[in-house]
């Protein structure tokens, strides 16, 4: 009946969508289905599902962080920083994880204990961050050399596979396990798809919120790490919001993949991989850049407006 092909659609019809798309566009140009091609997009759309998978830790637990895009290019500039100036290797990807986390407790703070909302709270540490990042950088790019043991996490392959790729399949499966395996995990999904209803069964709602905060921190802060490397440097150019963009995205388009429309690790990993092939696409197609981000606009509207629609059908909608 048509109502069946409609809860298909609806539980389906995210992945359905996503490969006819990319078939026709690989139709149009072979290229896109050649296998260097395809690495290549592996090891472009890492950065972004690294960003991604940062937000989604913290959408699970209830908050949200404007912010995301702008932490990655402080620790990647930071890291360009330190490098330049001789730090080990290992110092500097601890300092990138250790910006991360305060960057994280800092939301946290503003948004638990000064009460702020979200958005707000995350939008202003967003511009703290770009000021200091353009302060720290001079307004220059950060170039730095081929540093053996740090230029492999970017740029490195193991047989034909991106290193950097490698990475995010662990920080997804290392993620998925924590929040569908562990009670923390568990009770920080519970938070964030009701806080109310949590805190009546005595959850800690403010400490799960806290944790999200942190491991989302953590996370966008090492991402901050892997692009420099990816990038050899830090550039001057101000990404922080394109990056949001695509990473809400990713994270919202992700959670049409689960029944209920919560926050999918898994989806958000497939999500990041489809936009970034999705752009290589329409560049092979000879589409400019300007325009891609028009299609990325439209893709944030449906994604949530999927989301809506899913979260409606069992009663439950909050975006913000």
């Amino acid at each position: 009946s048509s109502n069946n092909i409609g809860t298909i659609l609806l539980s389906r019809g995210t992945g359905i969508g996503m490969i006819v798309i990319l078939l026709i566009l690989g139709i149009r140009a072979p290229l896109f289905f050649d296998l260097t091609n395809i690495m290549t997009v592996l090891k472009q759309g890492s950065v972004l599902t690294m960003i991604a998978l940062g937000l989604t830790a913290v959408l699970i637990g209830g908050g949200f962080d404007m912010g995301a895009g702008a932490l990655v290019q402080l620790t990647c500039n930071l890291s360009a920083g330190l490098l330049l100036a001789g730090t080990s290797v290992v110092l500097t990807i601890t300092s990138g994880l250790a910006v991360g986390l305060g960057v994280g407790l800092i939301n946290a703070f503003l948004v638990i204990c000064v009460k702020i909302p979200t958005f707000v709270a995350t939008l202003g540490t967003m511009f703290i961050m770009q000021g200091i990042t353009s302060w720290y950088n001079d307004g220059k790019a950060l170039t730095i050399k081929v540093i053996p043991g740090f230029a492999e996490l970017g740029q490195g392959r193991i047989s034909i596979i991106p290193i950097i790729f490698l990475i995010v399949i662990v920080v997804c499966v290392v993620l998925h396990y924590f929040f569908k395996h562990t009670k923390t995990g568990l009770r920080m999904y519970a938070t964030g798809e009701n806080a109310a209803a949590a805190k009546l069964r005595g959850l800690n709602t403010k400490k799960y919120l806290l944790l999200s905060y942190i491991l989302s921190g953590i996370i966008l802060g090492f991402t901050g790490v892997l692009q420099c490397s990816y990038n050899y440097g830090a550039s001057a150019i101000t990404s922080g919001m394109d990056f949001l963009i695509q990473a809400l995205s990713a994270a919202y388009l992700g959670s049409t993949f689960s029944k209920t429309g919560e926050e999918s690790v898994i989806g958000t990993v497939i999500s990041g991989m489809f936009i970034a092939a999705l752009s290589n696409a329409l560049i092979i197609n000879g589409i400019s850049n300007q325009q891609i981000s028009g299609v990325l606009g439209i893709i944030l509207i449906l994604s949530i407006l999927l989301t809506v629609i899913k979260k409606r059908e069992i009663g439950q909608v909050t975006i913000f």
